[in-house]
């Protein structure tokens, strides 16, 4: 009986998925490289193993050589029966490394991906394998026309006899799409092999084998002798040693892990310095990447626990928990080190927004801070003389002493805050916690009110207000023009009951009359945000629904106002990369802003109708801070959340291979990511050595310039983002939000009204 019912097999277009996960994972013939080299590095580890012998015998050499198209990789390993190449390198989904001699070995590879990625880069690929139970070694190849030929079918490898490989091993060459350039593929494999013990040759030339250093044989590191591991936090514990440099940096070198109860041998320093960490696998280099952290740690680590994504340009998730706990735990144990030293202290002054967000103001006895007439007191001096004779205890920040001395010579104690704001800030909360100590700032007066304002401090004060009610979104407030003592420029003051508070600017202040002889136009105002975000900022996040108490962006309520410019794009902050069409900039989309002219930064028509992609603000006589290039935010994303990025005060950019990401955030939970995509590699000197990644802190402020928001570019990167004359820059540009607070990610919306998209 038939009842209507038949069934048909599912289809699949084998070029169209096959493009889908080359593209994705083999975008540049360094990758195919990279990802055979590992390859034929397993192989051998795996053979080194079962020969019971260390990888740096000859007979493990692997050769990598290349010349015009082809790109050849020959390894000695355990190479490949005609069966292991069907069933492991030419199946998609495969491997033959997720067993337990594989990662007793240390093998990197195991995600299956197979040859196929290799046509992203490659016109024609072909494998030849030997292993040792074999007669004769197989020879495959396939090309990208047989792959389009076959449309909806499989491709059919070929396959064949071939002593290529013998006595035993596998030989991988490639046909490239493109010529590649030989000595920047040799740069770019030597910083991945470097460390591994077996011999790679490039071209003929050696580029494996050198040693991580050993600490204790260099001269400009001085042991902490006292702070010798283990150290424990967690499912962290950790065997090591802590160091001082010569330019007075911690370093802490790390010599075996315990993590989550498994003990592994891990080698490798880290630095107490903003960076990137390198991460390897038994000398082999996964990846570079940041890891979360409060006052900033670079370096190098290699541990058997490391394991990369598919993409090889990141981290699992169970590497990237296993390195925020190592770091967290390091973190900890630097800054209670450093707090017991009052010379290491004013060293390290990175340690104060540790102390802050970890609460850790009870250990700051040995701080020194300065009084009012000069001299230096501990915090725990401080602490106790307020409590054994009795005196008040008043800080702030001004400049001038008048009020100051007054106090200080009526017995009082007057302490003047630090000038970095994060050691400012544990600096009050000690002194309010322990010692009862009272704001300065209740104590300043406005010794006078202006009333005859001129046309320029009518529109500062104007600015300032227009920059409150659109920064800080601070509706209830009382704007005065007016003298403060101790030649403060600006003061937010607080009143009981529905009064709100009190904003009192000196439009007469030399931080506000210098802006004046720039002439009033876009760059003036820009500045004028500035001295807001400086002065009145800190303060009014207190009174802005925009920030929480800590000075936290709240990103949830902006998502929630503008829900028709912003989308939710994770819940659990995963990594998206989905930059747009490619974007050519040539020397035409540069303007150029001069400081000096009285009508600098105005707009035309011109500029409306052709946003430039990039700003270069001239400024020979350096009257301001804000000469260099800049480069435009997308401007969909000015319009959701342009004023977001110029609340927030740390700025930084990190580049890494062919991406540059520029960076700012609000030091507490949320960070905005701007991310170029180039289609060259990145390579910056740093310390003497040429790196293709790294990371670099911005000084200079983001421009609010012809409706749109420039980021400023460090000069070590304008070579890479500014074209010159008749060059040519070609990069996808992609923008996002995250919210560490709560796992989320955001980005501006897609245009529906005909708009253009952040994704251009």
């Amino acid at each position: 009986m038939n009842d209507g019912t038949s069934s048909f097999g599912v289809g699949i277009e084998f070029e169209s998925v096959l493009r889908a996960i080359s593209k994705q994972i083999y975008e540049t013939p360094h990758a195919f490289l990279r990802e055979n080299v590992q390859n034929a590095i397993d192989a051998v580890r795996i053979q080194c193993l079962r020969d019971e012998t260390g990888p740096d015998s000859p007979e493990y050499a692997i050769d990598v050589d290349v010349s015009g198209t082809s790109v050849s990789v020959r390894d000695r390993g355990i190479g490949m029966s005609r069966r292991d190449l069907q069933r492991y390198y030419w199946t998609i989904g495969s491997s033959g490394k997720r067993n337990d001699e594989a990662r007793k070995a240390g093998c990197v590879g195991m995600f299956g991906i197979g040859g196929f990625a290799n046509f992203g880069v490659c016109k024609r690929l072909s494998v030849t394998s030997r292993d040792g139970s074999s007669s004769r070694g197989t020879v495959t190849s396939l090309s990208s026309a047989e792959i389009e030929n076959a449309g909806t079918k499989i491709p059919q490898v070929s396959v064949g006899f071939s002593d290529e490989a013998d006595p035993r091993g596998t030989v991988v060459v490639g046909e490239m799409i493109g010529e590649p350039d030989v000595q920047e593929l040799g740069r770019y494999l030597r910083d991945f092999v470097r460390y591994v013990p077996i011999a790679i040759r490039y071209n003929g030339r050696t580029i494996s084998g050198t040693q991580f250093e050993t600490l204790e044989e260099q001269k400009n590191l001085t042991p902490l002798e006292d702070e010798a591991g283990p150290w424990q936090g967690g499912d962290t514990l950790v065997m090591g040693r802590l160091w001082e440099d010569q330019g007075h940096t911690l370093v802490a070198s790390i010599d075996e892990l315990v993590w989550r109860g498994e003990a592994t041998a891990m080698k490798g320093r880290l630095r107490f310095q903003a960076g990137t960490i390198d991460v390897f696998k038994r000398g082999f280099k996964l990846c570079a990447t940041q890891v979360p952290s409060t006052i900033g740690v670079s370096g190098r680590l290699d541990c058997d626990l490391f394991r990369p994504t598919a993409g090889r340009d990141s981290l699992d998730a169970e590497t990237m928990s296993l390195l925020s706990g190592l770091v967290s735990l390091l973190e900890d144990v630097a800054v209670n080190v450093v707090l017991k030293s009052p010379r290491m202290i004013g060293q390290y002054t990175r340690i104060f927004r540790y102390i802050t967000r970890r609460g850790l103001a009870g250990k700051m006895e040995n701080v020194p801070v300065r009084l009012a007439d000069g001299s230096e007191l501990t915090l725990g001096e401080i602490r106790r003389r307020s409590q054994d004779s009795g005196s008040s205890v008043f800080f702030g920040t001004g400049r001038k002493q008048a009020l100051s001395q007054v106090l200080q010579n009526r017995g009082h104690i007057v302490v003047q805050l630090s000038a970095n704001r994060h050691r400012q800030t544990a600096e009050r909360i000690y002194l309010e916690r322990y010692c009862a100590g009272k704001a300065f700032a209740g104590v300043v007066d406005c010794t006078e009110v202006y009333d005859d304002l001129s046309v320029f401090e009518l529109t500062f004060l104007s600015e300032v207000e227009q920059n409150i009610l659109r920064a800080y979104d601070v509706k209830k407030f009382r704007l005065t023009p007016g003298k403060l003592t101790e030649d403060i420029p600006a003061i937010v003051k607080e009143h009981s009951g529905r009064r709100g508070i009190e904003i009192i600017v000196d439009v007469r202040h030399e931080e506000a009359a210098k802006l004046e002889r720039l002439g009033l136009n876009p760059l003036v105002y820009s500045l004028i945000s500035m001295f807001c975000q400086h002065y009145i900022g800190p303060a009014l996040k207190k009174w802005s629904p925009r920030f929480f108490g800590d000075g936290a962006l709240n990103l949830d309520v902006f998502a929630k106002k503008r829900p028709e410019l912003w989308e939710l794009m994770k819940e659990d902050i995963g990594t998206i990369r989905r930059s747009g069409p490619q974007q050519v900039i040539t020397a035409q989309d540069v303007v150029r802003v001069n400081v000096a002219d009285r009508n600098a930064g105005r707009e035309d028509s011109q500029m409306a109708s052709k946003p430039h992609r990039l700003l270069h603000v001239i400024d020979e006589d350096h009257r301001t801070s804000l000469r260099g290039y800049y480069i435009r935010l997308l401007d969909r994303a000015f319009r959701a959340f342009g004023d977001l990025v110029l609340a927030c005060d740390t700025r930084g950019v990190v580049w890494t291979g062919n991406r540059v990401t520029f960076v700012t955030s609000d030091g507490v939970g949320a960070q905005f990511r701007y991310e170029a995509l180039l289609d060259v590699m990145v390579g910056i000197e740093v310390r003497g050595q040429r790196r293709a990644e790294g990371a670099l802190e911005i000084e200079r402020p983001p421009q609010a310039l012809y409706d749109g928001l420039y980021l400023p570019i460090p000069k070590q990167l304008v070579p890479y983002l500014v074209p010159v004359v008749d060059d040519v820059i070609r990069l996808r540009l992609h923008c996002e939000w995250i919210d560490l607070r709560t796992t989320r990610l955001w980005e501006a919306r897609e245009s529906r009204d005909g708009e253009p998209s952040t994704r251009q």
